[in-house]
């Protein structure tokens, strides 16, 4: 059954954000992967309303592929003293950035390129995708993405730091050193070009509060992170199924970055081993997980196993996912994004998403299962 289909007959369980699909910017997109007799997996791509031009704020989902240009640059450098678990220590190159020389969230203490994708993944933590930002450079990490075929993606600035167009375009000098202190790696400070010169405006809603402050103008996204459904789509489907993927458009990773950078997109805070993220009140199982899930465990069912990675800003809720279950001999990459912000306004907190965003994503999850479930028997 067709996707568009199999949303028609779903409309009581989806609720009412299928029936505005328009409102709510809907996109979805679904590959179904299945293996041929001679082995070779197959992928069947449907997708609904996904449209390139149709803008959506991306959160919290631009750490996937900066987490991507991390493993890839590591394997770049052509310097094998220095791996994904090296010490990399972060210097304040300028007035407006900060230093990091140690991190309490790991066992040993020690900051690492390995521990800032755990962290990013787990919890979608901010300051350690800016620290893997910083070490890739915007410059570098845009032509990264578009040797990935991410042609209209842009991620301009760090997240949840209010910083300058200009400061978030200078990247912080950074070391690798051994277990001594001796230095195996330097990366200069750099400042990259501007990513957004030359966009149109992209006005939405009907306002905004800045610094408390109500202005009834529409908000210009223009300068924020752009990323193409479609496009963060099939990074995911080039790093879960290569075979599928024309060879240039696989980011270049080790096999141990590869399994890393899954792992810590699978597991759930009170399994990651970090301390900090077994406070289950504040990090509970599920924080990350919209799909089936709905941020509530409970809901996953026996066998299914979920890679994503979400976001959720300015009232847009979306997520990318590898969704396998392993009872079904089920597999399937499904990737959606909508808004819910009724009243227009952004930065005033009142999004629906636990009304009407979670629900909905829980729900479409679920159905895209059911009906990989039904096309695994047939």
């Amino acid at each position: 059954m067709a996707l568009e289909d199999i949303l028609a007959s779903s409309r009581d369980r989806l609720g009412p954000v299928i029936d505005n699909p328009e409102q709510h910017r809907l996109q979805i997109m679904v590959t179904y992967i299945e293996l041929g007799e001679d082995g070779v997996p197959k992928l069947h791509r449907d997708h609904y309303r996904s449209d390139p031009n149709e803008y959506f704020y991306p959160a919290s989902v631009v750490k996937f592929p900066i987490a991507v240009a991390a493993l890839e640059w590591i394997e770049d450098t052509g310097n094998r003293s220095i791996d994904q678990h090296t010490t990399m220590l972060t210097e304040a190159s300028r007035p407006s950035q900060t230093e990091v020389l140690e991190d309490p969230t790991a066992a040993d203490g020690r900051p690492t390129i390995a521990h800032y994708i755990r962290k990013l993944s787990i919890v979608s933590d901010n300051d350690a995708s800016n620290r893997l930002f910083e070490l890739i450079g915007q410059d570098e990490l845009q032509r990264r993405m578009q040797r990935w075929g991410m042609t209209a993606s842009r991620i301009t600035h760090r997240l949840a730091i209010r910083l300058p167009a200009k400061e978030n375009r200078h990247s912080n000098a950074v070391r690798f050193v051994d277990a001594d202190g001796t230095l195996l790696h330097r990366r200069p400070a750099r400042e990259g070009g501007n990513l957004a010169a030359g966009i149109e405006p992209i006005l939405l809603g009907v306002g905004e509060v800045v610094d408390n402050e109500y202005v009834d103008n529409p908000k210009d996204f223009s300068g924020l992170n752009h990323m193409p459904l479609a496009e963060v789509h099939q990074l995911l489907e080039a790093i879960i199924v290569p075979e599928g993927a024309a060879a240039e458009r696989i980011p270049r990773m080790s096999e141990s970055g590869r399994k890393l950078l899954l792992e810590a997109m699978r597991v759930m805070p009170s399994e990651s081993g970090i301390d900090a993220y077994q406070d289950a009140e504040r990090y509970p199982d599920g924080f990350a997980n919209y799909f089936i899930m709905g941020r509530n465990p409970d809901r996953l069912p026996e066998g299914v196993t979920i890679i994503n990675k979400v976001g959720r800003a300015y009232g847009f809720l979306t997520e990318t996912a590898y969704i396998e279950d392993a009872t079904g001999d089920v597999a399937f990459i499904l990737s959606a994004t909508l808004e819910v912000n009724a009243n227009g306004v952004y930065n005033d907190n009142e999004y629906e998403y636990a009304e009407l965003g979670f629900p909905f994503l829980a729900e479409l999850g679920m159905l895209v299962l059911e009906q990989a479930r039904m096309r695994s028997r047939r």
